[in-house]
C-alpha cells in the first residue's frame, strides 16, 4: 500500500521528530554492528541542536519584530517630549549551538536509506526511529472525474486525469440522442472520439460524462456533463 513521506511538513512537527530519530539513532550506534561512526553520530546531534535553536531563535525574532514596531509607532505618532527614544535592541537567545551546513533533512533522508538498507534493519526499528509513513488510504466513493474536451482535426478528444483509479467509462450523447451510451471504457488519459456525425456534414453538439473505474468496476461519483460542438 502506498505511504506518506515520513517527514512531518510542520517546522514544529519537524524538530520533534529530528529529536526522536537523534535519540534513537544514537540508541543504536551503541550497539557496534551497525557500525555508525562517531562523525555521523555528532553531525546528527549537532543538526537537530542547530534545527532546533533555528526556530527559537526565529521566534525571538517574532517578538523583536513586534518591539520594533511598537517602537516605530511611538516615533511616528507618539506623545511629543524631549526625551529620545532610544532604538530597540535584539538579543539573540543564549546557547546557541554548533553551525552546520544547509541541507539537515536532505542529510538525513541519506542516513535514513542507509539504515534501511542495513541487515540488521527492521520494520519494529524503523517505527521507532518514525521513518516509516502512514498508509493512504484512498476513498474511491468520493472521486469525481473531470474532461477536458478539445476538437483537433474534426475529432473530438476526451482527457481527464487518472488518478488513483485505473481509467473511466466514458459515456456520450451526440446530436439528437436523448440517452447517453457507453462509448468506451478507458485506460489512457487521452481518448479519441473517431465517430463521425450522426448527420454527415451537419454540426452536432456532443456530451460526455464518466464515472472513475478500478477493476473494470464503476466507482466514485458520476462527473458533470461536458459538451463540444464538432
Amino acid at each position: 500500500m502506498e505511504k506518506t513521506h515520513y517527514l512531518p511538513d510542520g517546522d514544529n512537527e519537524r524538530e520533534l521528530w529530528l529529536t526522536n530519530f537523534q535519540a534513537g539513532y544514537a540508541a543504536l550506534a551503541l550497539i557496534t554492528a551497525w557500525g555508525i561512526t562517531a562523525p555521523q553520530l555528532l553531525s546528527v546531534l549537532n543538526d537537530t541542536n542547530a534545527y532546533r535553536y533555528s526556530l527559537v531563535l526565529l521566534e525571538a525574532a517574532k517578538i523583536f519584530s513586534r518591539t520594533t514596531t511598537v517602537s516605530k509607532d511611538l516615533l511616528n505618532d507618539g506623545a511629543i517630549t524631549t526625551i529620545p527614544q532610544a532604538f530597540p535592541v535584539f538579543t539573540p537567545p543564549a546557547g546557541a549551538p554548533s553551525a552546520v551546513p544547509p541541507g539537515i533533512f536532505q542529510r538525513i533522508t541519506l542516513l535514513v536509506g542507509q539504515l534501511k538498507k542495513n541487515p540488521l534493519y527492521t520494520p519494529t526499528i524503523g517505527t521507532n526511529l518514525k521513518i516509516i509513513g502512514t498508509d493512504i488510504v484512498i476513498d474511491m466513493s468520493k472521486a469525481q472525474p473531470v474532461l477536458i474536451l478539445s476538437l483537433e482535426g474534426g475529432l473530438v478528444h476526451a482527457k481527464y486525469t487518472r488518478g488513483h483509479a485505473e481509467g473511466i467509462f466514458l459515456y456520450c450523447m451526440r446530436g439528437t440522442e436523448t440517452a447517453f451510451t457507453l462509448v468506451a471504457m478507458i485506460t489512457k488519459t487521452t481518448y479519441v472520439d473517431s465517430r463521425p456525425n450522426l448527420v454527415v456534414g451537419q454540426a452536432e453538439k456532443r456530451q460526455y460524462r464518466a464515472f472513475f473505474m478500478v477493476g473494470d468496476v464503476a466507482v466514485g461519483i458520476e462527473s458533470a456533463v461536458f459538451s463540444i460542438n464538432c
